[in-house]
């Protein structure tokens, strides 16, 4: 974990550096853009984990494939060294990891909800209200269906878990008595 999070804390560095010129919101949507690509090609993923394909054949295959689908030049050279160095399936990961470095560094709080069916927008919107509300933050969640939840929802950001599930206060009756 420590490397996806070296690699992304570079990405947003370079890109955000003052001389740059560079956009970062642009960079994550072309490296978005070539994740969703990657994954939906089993044989684009084979090919890059192929000890037979030579990374000379590797490079100008990314290559090609950022031009047919308009990667820039960024972007293209990010993905080069992640090919480079055998990262190119950790690639999903670390835009997570740059994206959840961005609201730390805006001053956000980042969490995780789970719950037993997906929650409507307007829920959930609800629950990152109140949360931002009482932790005075700006709070991110990133959702998780768990179908051994019964019922609510669990709520964890920064190492603490807020357990609004059934199961939870089921445990908390039968302790209590």
């Amino acid at each position: 974990m420590k490397a996806i999070r070296l690699y992304a804390q570079v990405l947003i560095d370079v890109a955000q550096a003052p001389a740059s010129g560079l956009d970062l919101q642009a960079v994550m949507a072309d490296l978005r853009s070539f994740s969703a690509s990657f994954n939906e090609s089993q044989i684009a993923q084979k090919t890059f984990e192929s000890p037979v394909v030579t990374e000379e054949e590797k490079g100008r295959i990314l290559v090609a494939w950022c031009d047919r689908i308009g990667i820039s030049p960024v972007a293209k050279r990010f993905l080069s060294m992640l090919a480079r160095k055998g990262r190119l399936d950790s690639l999903g990961q670390i835009i997570k990891e740059a994206e959840a470095l961005q609201i730390e560094r805006k001053g956000g709080l980042i969490g995780e909800v789970v719950s037993a069916v997906p929650l409507d927008a307007a829920v959930l919107s609800g629950v990152i209200e109140a949360l931002s509300k009482r932790l005075q933050k700006q709070v991110h969640l990133n959702t998780r269906v768990d179908p051994s939840v019964i019922a609510g929802m669990k709520v964890t950001i920064h190492g603490v878990t807020y357990d609004g599930t059934v199961r939870a206060k089921l445990d908390r009756m039968a302790a209590n008595g």
